[in-house]
């Protein structure tokens, strides 16, 4: 099995960054079920087209039913499996027992995959989960790669390579659910791992180095990534259906290109930190350190320091570009904003500042210190993510015209569309030509397809009218996109 890209989706937008910029596969959740509830989520109808417009472009569809289900719910939850067993989802994610062993005995159409919440880490386990019909295992967080490649290859194993970590075992922790009644299990944790905390010992305060002493590090594994390549994990899954749709966009792009390479560009691996970083660790996958004390925000990245401060203004020598409209954030005193207006050291506004600059912003947040200043969102950045091509599907296409039929072959490599038509007219005064032909059909346009290359003959002087040539180039292209959403047709 080839190495699987894994993305996660939140909504309609990130569905299309993450398509369109290489996921092998995507994972997201409808209004229920999902262990995200606070996602935006996809209703029942955009499921549907969701499902439609992944396999349109040849990417797998898991959807999230990962909540641990109550009994009042068995009714509900049985419609629901009906309606993604009937729009033809590759695969659910489950993590509750009960649901797992109804899936397999009323639904054998269903691929089920094991949820991380299901916290599968031995190998007795994964027999059990085996002979309940399972066919991937999204394997615990805490696991070591070493421990994976000591567990028997008996399905296929995901694991998480890239995004938050918990601080707790995976799907074991009740501090949300015992402290406000939210449980992580149903989708409704209140992140209590990111909030601050004072240690006491023996009813005596104990100094801490920061004070979010439950709060990790976001994994990065993308510098260990031919360990991985080389190791049993079949899904390399990322992490995020809460992050924005320009980070799905620009994290896919930057694992698919590290997939291929084993490379991390230092330029994009900056970007990446500009986008959502809690300072980045290797994880337990690599045996590396996990928790960050000192904040549980995203951090961005470091682009200057405070010179000095007055009520109106804030003096700043930069270490790094800063652009109009930008955010920033003051790191000891966590107060940041969108820099609406920039001033160079005469007081001029400008748009933009460079490296070494001595820079002015507004000092909408009353600070009062000398600190580092940190860039947590760029304009620019989101202006290149926005502007990532589509992603196009090649085709071929041979055309042979031979009074009075025309025949129009269209591939995809895999689907294969042949249309035939008497269209073809003998010459009286104008015949038509190869580069006519090979103009019309090439004319494939907002459609998902672009033409590798197209072959052309024709038999006889003849004549086709411009409109019933584009008549059979649309038909063939409606037949090959329709075959390739509805790929596990019957």
């Amino acid at each position: 099995m080839m190495k699987e890209l894994l993305i996660p989706v939140g909504s309609w937008e990130a569905l299309e960054y993450a398509v369109y910029q290489g996921a092998d596969a995507v994972y997201l959740a409808g209004k229920r079920f999902g262990a995200r509830a606070y996602a935006n989520n996809f209703t029942e109808s955009k499921l549907e087209d969701a499902v439609l417009f992944a396999h349109l472009y040849g990417v797998k569809v898991y959807v999230t039913v990962n909540t641990m289900l109550f009994e009042r719910e068995l009714e509900s939850v049985k419609d629901y499996l009906s309606f993604l067993d009937k729009i033809k989802v590759d695969a659910v994610i489950v993590s509750d027992l009960g649901l797992v062993s109804f899936i397999h005995a009323h639904y054998p159409r269903l691929v089920v995959h094991l949820s991380t919440q299901a916290h599968t880490f031995s190998a007795r386990q994964l027999y059990f989960w085996k002979s309940l019909g399972v066919s991937r295992v999204v394997l615990d967080r805490e696991l070591s790669l070493e421990e994976i490649k000591a567990l028997p290859k008996v399905m296929e194993f995901e694991a998480f390579i890239h995004g938050a970590l918990c601080v707790s075992f995976s799907g074991q922790c009740l501090f949300s659910y015992f402290s406000d009644g939210r449980s992580g299990n149903r989708g409704t944790c209140s992140q209590l791992c990111r909030m601050p905390y004072t240690l006491y010992y023996k009813g005596k305060r104990v100094q801490t180095e920061g004070k979010y002493l439950l709060s990790t590090r976001e994994l990065n594994t993308s510098h260990k990534m031919k360990e991985l390549m080389d190791s049993p994990i079949d899904s390399f899954k990322v992490e995020g259906r809460m992050k924005s749709a320009e980070y799905v966009g620009f994290i896919t792009r930057f694992y698919k290109k590290v997939m291929k390479s084993f490379e991390v560009d230092s330029k994009e691996e900056k970007k990446l930190s500009l986008l959502f970083n809690r300072k980045f660790t290797e994880g337990y996958l690599f045996n590396d350190e996990v928790m960050n004390f000192k904040t549980s925000n995203h951090q961005g990245i470091v682009i200057g320091k405070v010179l000095e401060w007055n009520k109106s203004k804030i003096k700043i020598r930069l270490t790094d570009e800063l652009v109009q409209e930008d955010g920033i954030r003051f790191g000891s005193e966590d107060k940041g904003f969108i820099v609406n207006y920039l001033y160079d050291d005469k007081g001029n506004l400008i748009h933009e500042a460079k490296s070494g600059d001595v820079v002015f912003v507004d000092n909408k947040v009353g600070l009062a210190s000398k600190t580092s200043v940190l860039k947590t969102t760029g304009k620019r950045i989101t202006q290149e993510i926005q502007g990532y091509d589509k992603r196009k599907i090649p085709i071929w296409m041979k055309v042979r015209a031979s009074f009075p039929e025309l025949t129009f072959w269209v591939s995809d490599g895999v689907n294969e569309v042949v249309v035939q038509k008497d269209i073809c007219e003998e010459a009286r005064s104008q015949e038509v030509t190869k580069e006519q032909i090979i103009k019309q059909f090439t004319r494939v346009g907002d459609t998902p397809f672009e033409v590798k290359n197209i072959d052309v003959v024709i038999d006889g002087e003849l004549f086709i009218p411009v409109s019933l040539m584009n008549m059979v180039r649309r038909e063939g292209i409606e037949v090959l996109q329709e075959r390739r959403m509805n790929r596990h047709e019957d």
